[in-house]
């Protein structure tokens, strides 16, 4: 049994997929280790969630870049690790936590993305294949129009 916000829920029910709308709810000290468990998988099935998100971002963006360069964008990188710890400070999270965590998550999206901009460079339409993004952008853009700094990942 894991108790969230005074409520009882099961570990079946606490392993079920948390709906788009749901929001975070604090945990009270977990009894067992099968209820941190339950926590950690009702967190991880958000962040995965979310990360759904970014990807589709990450692939958005990589209409907009002109290069390889500008999908690695080494600035933001800089900048968004930055913004990160101080956000984790403000959270409870430790900094040297978040920011190991960012960069192994960015440097996989700046794989993901440079997957994708040689996918638009090649089909030149800017489809990727993927359904979810396929046509976002449908105008034509010369380099000199792209915003070629600092994505990073995004």
């Amino acid at each position: 049994m894991v108790v969230v916000d005074d409520e009882d829920v099961s570990e079946s029910e606490s392993s079920a997929q948390p709906t788009a709308d749901a929001a975070p709810r604090a945990l009270t000290a977990p009894a067992s280790l099968a209820e941190v468990r339950a926590g950690i998988d009702l967190i991880d099935s958000e962040l995965v969630r979310l990360l759904a998100q970014r990807q589709g971002l990450v692939r958005a963006a990589a209409a907009f870049k002109s290069d390889d360069r500008a999908v690695r964008a080494p600035d933001r990188v800089a900048q968004v690790v930055a913004s990160v710890r101080e956000r984790a400070l403000g959270a409870g999270l430790e900094p040297a936590v978040a920011e190991a965590v960012w960069r192994a998550m960015i440097g996989a999206f700046i794989e993901f993305e440079l997957t994708t901009h040689a996918q638009l460079a090649s089909t030149g339409n800017g489809d990727t294949g993927d359904p979810h993004t396929r046509n976002v952008h449908t105008r034509n853009v010369d380099a000199g129009d792209l915003d070629t700094g600092d994505e990073g990942g995004s």
